[in-house]
């Protein structure tokens, strides 16, 4: 048995090479890093200070938030465009073959194709089944039904930073996008916004980082118009209530709980709990409902990982929707809480440079590109999440990936193996 010689070592086209390519390359990245960093700002805007601006400068009433919660979020941010300005030593460097490349992104897309239909007909099936329920109290997607979906939007990310459009065709990437997406449009039309998100966020971001579309003012306004239709259109569907000038207020201001996690947890008392920073970093690798350690029971659930949203819900039985929601958390109060304010602007300046390094790496075609992009887009939602939600899923999509790659190599081997005998039986 031989192995095949494209998955043996790297097999760069000449023309990557070459000084125009570079530049191209260049300029592509270099738009995609800005557009990442104007999306996190203005997610920012959304989660922590739009509120604040409402309640000050529209209504004129008194606002919830301190002054000095406000700066510290600013002199954080400020730490976060620091991290994520800090170059990139580093170029991304193509970990396989162009054959591996091509041949993974095929299989990618026949398994996108092939889980479609299963897809839609859960998407549907549990789209009707919440449709008669208020928003929270179905319940969550069943497992069986999380690991088709799930298993499909993995496929789709691989395929979108495997493909090469030049070459394959801008068809396939059309069908494919669509093919991921709608299932998911279906269930959040009932069900959680970020559903959604998780499949076109990280595709636009690969989109603009390899250049596929250039952000004119105009691509922007559209950027603008169907986040605008991902947060209010599953709104409506779902039941809340936004027409009329107290209820719109009301839903613009309901993210004002973020911030203020942060002004009324600042003296949280952790005594006897594991750093939920730490908790929420390896959640996903250490097994702490079976150690029975950092553990908490929260929303039915027993011996769950003590995250710090987890905590802050146990605290404020109030706030707890169902089983869909609580108070929901933030990554500057989990920072704060590990090392005060100096954690919060070291580890935001991080969290920058991490960034602006996974945007580099996705600007670059590659079978982990759709993770970084999904790391990005989980990223965006981190003003109102667990720092440790943008990193927890890179262990296994990692793993996966190789999964997929030596299943593509093994079929190709045995493929190859094949033809040889037959031309030895031929020629005998």
């Amino acid at each position: 048995m031989t192995i095949p010689s494209e998955f043996a070592g790297t097999d760069r086209p000449a023309q990557a090479n070459s000084s125009g390519s570079r530049t191209f390359h260049s300029d592509n990245n270099a738009r995609g890093e800005w557009f990442f960093l104007v999306a996190f700002l203005f997610a920012c805007f959304l989660f922590w200070w739009l509120p604040s601006v409402i309640f000050r400068v529209i209504l004129h009433v008194e606002d919830p938030v301190e002054d000095q919660t406000l700066v510290q979020t600013v002199l954080a941010v400020i730490a976060f465009i620091a991290g994520y300005l800090t170059p990139v030593r580093h170029n991304p460097s193509r970990f396989f073959s162009v054959p591996v490349l091509d041949a993974c992104g095929n299989f990618a897309y026949k398994a996108i194709l092939l889980l479609g239909i299963p897809s839609l007909l859960l998407a549907v099936q549990f789209a009707h089944q919440q449709a008669g329920m208020v928003y929270g109290t179905g319940g969550n997607i069943p497992r069986v039904y999380q690991a088709v979906l799930y298993t499909h939007l993995f496929f789709g990310f691989l395929f979108l930073g495997a493909i090469d459009p030049n070459k394959e065709g801008w068809r396939r990437v059309l069908t494919a996008t669509v093919v991921v997406t709608l299932p998911r449009l279906i269930v959040s039309l009932h069900w959680q916004r970020w559903f959604l998100a998780q499949a076109l966020v990280p595709a636009v971001l690969i989109a603009v980082a390899r250049g596929w579309t250039r952000m004119s003012a105009k691509r922007f306004l559209q950027l603008a118009v169907l986040a605008v239709l991902i947060v209010i259109v599953p709104a409506m569907t779902r039941g809340d209530d936004l027409f009329g000038q107290d209820e719109f207020v009301t839903f613009l201001t309901s993210g004002a709980s973020a911030i203020q996690l942060l002004q009324k947890n600042a003296d949280l008392d952790l005594t006897g709990r594991c750093p939920p920073l730490l908790v929420s970093m390896t959640a996903k690798i250490i097994p702490y409902g079976l150690l029975g350690v950092c553990v908490i029971d929260v929303a039915g659930m027993k011996d769950a990982a003590a995250l710090l949203d987890r905590i802050l819900t146990v605290n404020d039985p109030g706030s707890l929707n169902g089983l869909v929601s609580g108070t929901g958390s933030n990554y500057l109060l989990e920072l704060y809480l590990t090392g005060g304010m100096f954690a919060a602007l070291f580890g935001s300046a991080l969290f920058g440079y991490s960034c602006r390094t996974f945007m580099k790496w996705i600007g670059a075609r590659s079978l982990f590109a759709g993770i970084w992009a999904e790391c990005l887009s989980r990223a965006l939602f981190a003003p109102r999440m667990n720092l440790g939600y943008v990193y927890e899923k890179i262990p296994a999509l990692v793993v996966a990936t190789l999964l997929v790659v030596f299943t593509v190599w093994a079929w190709r081997l045995l493929q190859r193996e094949h033809r040889s005998n037959a031309a030895s039986e031929t020629l005998a």
